[in-house]
């Protein structure tokens, strides 16, 4: 392929920008267009967590290429940092998960023993007694009967990591537009153009990463895109009493994950918006939600009732009915790539993503292991014309 190939990649978020990164890595020019900007949606609010060992689909489908990126992070992030010039903090993290139930206490073993058991050296875990998580942690509820410390989770400010991705990649001829792209152009078989509200653009290639509004490039490509938003709120606290301590959890109170970040702030939550019985249109922070978080975080950390709320955010996170996410070329137009239904592990997914796409535009194939990501796999994948 022709190394000024033009590659035109819709939305700005972190599979599209780290998309356009390892295409500059490989020489090919892309335009990135998205009307709200840089990480405006699911990337620019995640929490920023990289877990390749537990999650929907891991252990399972997911398993392999959850690794291949956390592996990918961690042997591009020093170079990323000074090509964009771009401190996202990424680091290795501790995770306690600790246990208030009988159900909390076999979820902790299942996470000991995966951590125990993986190959990869960064992974180890700890069995915490009661008197052990106290004297350590001594804000940890006394009512915690156990926990387990796992380490080798990598973290990671998101927005941040997408802008370096960004940036880094317009360092090296990338062009990253304010536009919404409102259709296609397309000859037989093959995407040559995109419609903007202000421009067409010819491309030689076309990734769509639109997040939950992937769904709405159906109709252009001819093929339904089946991912759903998924809603879920974060309130940030400032309390400098945990800003040492490892990100916390209980198993059986998902929305209660506390993560102390490197600027002083504890993140906490994050909701999920079918438990929230609140609509998609729906993008303002609710007291529903805030209060749902912080009567579980204080089942945790009593004295978190003393913090002060900084911010609470919305985003929403694309998602499918497998939890995998669609990553690779489209029926009826061979120079067409999707990039979505990252899910709760978007970040963590985004350097395996994008990798994968400059390696399909460029060569055709791909080392990265994403044979379970593939359109294909849905039954209702049928022509919608």
């Amino acid at each position: 392929m022709n190394k000024t190939t033009q590659t035109v990649i819709i939305g700005a978020g972190i599979a599209g920008c780290a998309t356009a990164y390892f295409l500059a890595k490989q020489g090919i020019k892309s335009t990135v267009i998205d009307n709200n900007g840089i990480a405006s949606g699911a990337s620019g609010y995640s929490a920023g967590g990289l877990n390749p060992l537990v999650g929907h689909g891991i252990p399972g489908k997911l398993s392999e290429l959850a690794m291949y990126s956390y592996q990918k992070h961690l042997s591009i992030w020093d170079d990323l940092q000074q090509e964009s010039g771009i401190d996202f903090d990424g680091r290795i993290i501790d995770l306690l998960q600790v246990s208030l139930t009988d159900t909390d206490t076999k979820q902790m073993q299942r996470t000991f023993d995966i951590f125990q058991s993986t190959v990869h050296p960064n992974f180890s875990a700890e069995l915490l007694t009661r008197t052990q998580i106290q004297n350590r942690y001594p804000l940890i509820n006394s009512s915690v009967t156990s926990g387990v410390l796992a380490s080798g989770n990598a973290a990671c400010d998101s927005y941040k990591l997408t802008l370096a991705f960004a940036t880094a990649a317009e360092k090296m001829g990338a062009v990253i537009t304010s536009d919404e792209a409102i259709g296609l152009l397309t000859k037989g078989g093959s995407v040559t153009g995109v419609q903007t509200h202000n421009s067409i653009i010819p491309c030689d290639s076309l990734v769509i990463a639109m997040g939950p509004w992937s769904v709405n490039a159906s109709e252009w490509i001819n093929t339904s895109i089946p991912v759903t938003p998924l809603k879920g709120q974060i309130i940030r606290l400032n309390y400098p009493p945990l800003d040492t301590y490892p990100d916390i959890e209980i198993p059986s109170l998902p929305e209660a994950s506390i993560h102390p970040k490197p600027d002083g702030l504890i993140w906490c939550g994050a909701t999920k918006m079918e438990e929230m019985n609140e609509p998609f249109s729906s993008k303002q922070p609710t007291d529903h939600a805030r209060n749902t978080i912080m009567e579980k975080i204080l089942q945790i950390v009593p004295s978190l009732d003393q913090s002060e709320l900084v911010l609470q955010t919305v985003c929403f996170r694309p998602v499918t009915e497998d939890w995998l996410p669609i990553v690779g070329s489209v029926r009826d137009y061979s120079n067409c790539y999707l990039a979505t239904g990252g899910g709760e592990k978007g970040v963590m997914l985004s350097s395996a993503i994008g990798e994968a796409l400059a390696d399909l535009i460029t060569t055709g194939s791909t080392n990265v292991p994403i044979a379970n990501t593939s359109i294909q796999r849905f039954s209702k994948n049928i022509s919608i014309k």
